[in-house]
């Protein structure tokens, strides 16, 4: 754990090399381990203000071992930030993958792909680096495509992958207008060719030619937000694809009867607090919220009741408890998410009305502010300090529905990858309404929800991570950086604890033997 851009992804290679080389083996399977990495980095992370390679999922790595040898892994994800596809900050970037693309694909392969000067593609602001970068993206590029060669994509899988991250670009590049005679809108006359490129390259089912005529212009609900919406379903069914397909790849070949040892390494995106926070980020430091709140759970708690019980003299050790902060997030039915689920259910609710909902419920409360002046927002007092949320698109992102229709093209798209997007979601016990889009949110807190409980149930070590300083620059400490870090992490007290306590705990049979 640690904050963005502390060396938290960096740390769990090194960790992974470092047990593979414990196991003393060089089989295929622990080479296969080590080199999904590259693929997870190109289709999960982006440059944020924080971080040049910040992960924006989070990540947990089984593996499973049979008398210290590797015999499996099986990777999980979490919370992909798939808004991220259609939306970036300024000084932000979209996933690599999409700059590594422009730099490796060869002039025929942009041609067959529909691919054009990156500057005119909306969803990537134009941003594309120096000479120097761009021949560092065309190394990660083969380093890609030889981690998908490696994991068992096929030729074809791997050009309907590329077709699909290639349509999803031409796709933001459409735009709309009214149309005259009864008020609706359509696709402009000046984004029809990009229209027709984001079909052609398969994420649509419908013929190019027909794609001019104003029937077609209704088929997407002719709106910015069925297009944003597109983008993000067809960009986290490649990154899920990818995920399913490595899992297959590492999976043990043993007896179902043999019980196996298990280590697991959970890599989850660190606190963020930007200029601007939205929806995204508040679900980023509540995971975050959680983890504080399982390291002192083992750290403080466990061990001074572990000291009272043994009857030895002991002054509690008093640390920043944040368990009124979870509750203030997940309390039911009056927590902040239980509310925004609430009103996620009123068809005439907005973001307004949430915001002015929950000023009202947490007044007095000391971990909540309202936000000042007319800005739509409010700010929740984390353990790492104060962050102000953007509230805009709350409501939006929280419902995170997918319109009929448009599931409809992906149901009757020609590109199979797509299709199971319709596969129904297995039943779970859901609020008021049953969406696709409310249903896969229940799935992400029922996931989040599964690994805490497995992680209560292990015997956690804990890496913290420090980040040195606030401009990614390296052999620079800034202590004032570093102090405000050890202190909101609880580390001075954890410190003291270890300072005081009993580190070396033999049982009665070892210190008899001895």
């Amino acid at each position: 754990s640690g904050e963005s851009g502390a060396g938290k992804t960096e740390s769990t290679k090194l960790l992974l090399q470092h047990i593979m080389n414990l196991c003393k083996g060089n089989s295929q399977l622990e080479q296969q381990i080590l080199q999904v990495n590259p693929l997870l980095e190109a289709f999960g992370n982006a440059q944020t203000m924080m971080n040049d390679n910040s992960s924006r999922f989070g990540k947990y790595v089984q593996l499973r071992f049979q008398k210290n040898t590797v015999q499996g892994a099986k990777l999980s994800e979490y919370l992909l930030e798939k808004s991220r596809v259609v939306q970036q900050d300024t000084g932000e970037r979209n996933f690599h993958i999409f700059y590594y693309m422009f730099a490796g694909l060869s002039s025929e392969q942009k041609e067959m792909y529909g691919l054009l000067d990156p500057s005119l593609y909306r969803y990537i602001s134009g941003r594309f680096g120096t000479q120097e970068v761009a021949e560092r993206w065309k190394h990660k590029y083969q380093e890609v495509c030889n981690a998908l060669d490696m994991v068992g994509f096929q030729e074809q899988e791997q050009v309907d992958m590329q077709a699909i991250l290639a349509g999803v670009l031409s796709l933001g590049n459409v735009t709309f207008e009214p149309e005259e005679s009864n008020g609706s809108v359509k696709v402009s006359e000046a984004s029809r060719g990009w229209l027709k490129a984001a079909a052609v390259t398969s994420l649509c089912v419908m013929s190019p030619a027909l794609l001019p005529s104003p029937s077609v212009s209704c088929c997407c609900s002719l709106s910015a937000d069925a297009r944003d919406s597109i983008a993000k379903v067809a960009y986290g069914r490649v990154f899920g694809w990818i995920v399913c397909k490595i899992n297959e790849l590492l999976a043990e070949n043993v007896d179902p009867e043999v019980e196996l040892r298990e280590i697991g390494i959970l890599d989850i995106f660190g606190f963020e607090n930007f200029a601007v926070n939205r929806f995204e980020q508040l679900c980023i430091n509540l995971a975050n919220e959680q983890l504080q709140h399982f390291f002192n759970h083992h750290i403080f708690q466990l061990e001074q009741a572990a000291y009272k019980e043994e009857g030895l003299p002991w002054e509690t050790i008093i640390f920043n408890n944040n368990e009124p902060i979870l509750d203030l997030l997940l309390a039911k039915p009056l927590g902040l998410l239980s509310l925004l689920d609430e009103q996620s259910a009123f068809p005439q609710a907005t973001d307004k009305t949430f915001v002015d909902k929950l000023n009202s419920s947490f007044k007095g409360n000391l971990h909540f502010q309202p936000a000042r002046g007319r800005v739509l927002g409010f700010s929740i007092i984390h353990y790492a300090g104060k962050v102000q949320y953007a509230a805009t698109g709350f409501l939006e992102k929280n419902r995170d529905t997918l319109p009929a229709n448009v599931r409809g093209l992906f149901i009757n798209s020609v590109t199979p990858l797509l299709v199971p997007l319709h596969i129904p979601h297995e039943p779970r016990p859901t609020l008021a309404r049953v969406k696709c889009g409310h249903e896969a949110r229940v799935c992400h807190r029922h996931s989040l929800m599964v690994l805490m409980e497995r992680m209560y149930s292990a015997n956690p070590h804990f890496v913290r991570c420090i980040k040195p300083n606030s401009q990614k620059e390296p052999g620079v400490l800034d202590s004032q950086v570093v102090l405000l870090q050890l202190r909101y992490n609880g580390l001075l007290e954890t410190i003291r604890i270890r300072r005081d306590g009993f580190s070396w705990r033999p049982s009665f049979e070892e210190f008899a033997e001895r």
